[in-house]
């Protein structure tokens, strides 16, 4: 009789746990990025998901006629911030800020005259959300009523609006020590 060996069957456990391992890794990556509490375009996300291509032609637009400069000045208590940035998962490398100190964000742009809507939030829940105030000034776009109370990740999520047909959205991430 012969001794012989088949190895189908370690095809196939090796398959049940590559699928198994490829599910575990999908909600590792999602639980960063719960659909239902992201409030990037300041909307609903079933009417985001129904009208994204309209709001891409907005924000192309708004990129068109407008500069808008994603990294910040950062100030705490009035000195420019000198806290090293903070890797995350994922080599994403975001600034660090002091928790329960006066924050100021200054943008560079060319805009004259905006409207925005501005909200603090935490990216994982919508508990801490409040909205913002800013000043359009000397090409600076200034955000200076941020006060983090807690540690961890905090975004700064922007809607800014020159007519209908210009929006542009953004999100700047704090991590609060």
């Amino acid at each position: 009789m012969q001794n012989r060996k088949t190895f189908w069957p370690y095809g196939i456990l090796l398959s049940i746990f590559a699928i198994v391992c490829a599910c575990i890794y999908t909600v590792y990556y999602s639980l960063d990025y719960p659909v239902h509490l992201d409030n990037f375009y300041f909307d609903k996300y079933q009417n985001v998901e129904n009208g994204y291509n309209e709001i891409q032609i907005k924000q192309a637009k708004f990129d068109q006629d407008f500069k808008f400069n994603q990294n910040a000045t950062i100030y705490i208590d009035g000195l420019l911030n000198k806290n090293e940035p903070q890797k995350l998962r994922r080599n994403k490398i975001v600034p660090v800020v002091d928790k329960n100190k006066n924050v100021e964000l200054v943008f560079d742009t060319n805009a004259t005259n905006l409207k925005a809507e501005l909200l603090l939030s935490r990216p994982d829940t919508n508990q801490f959300n409040k909205s913002l105030n800013f000043k359009l000034e000397d090409n600076k776009f200034r955000i200076s009523d941020l006060n983090l109370t807690m540690p961890g990740r905090w975004q700064v999520m922007m809607k800014l609006a020159a007519n209908d047909d210009s929006v542009g959205f953004f999100k700047f991430e704090l991590y609060a020590k």
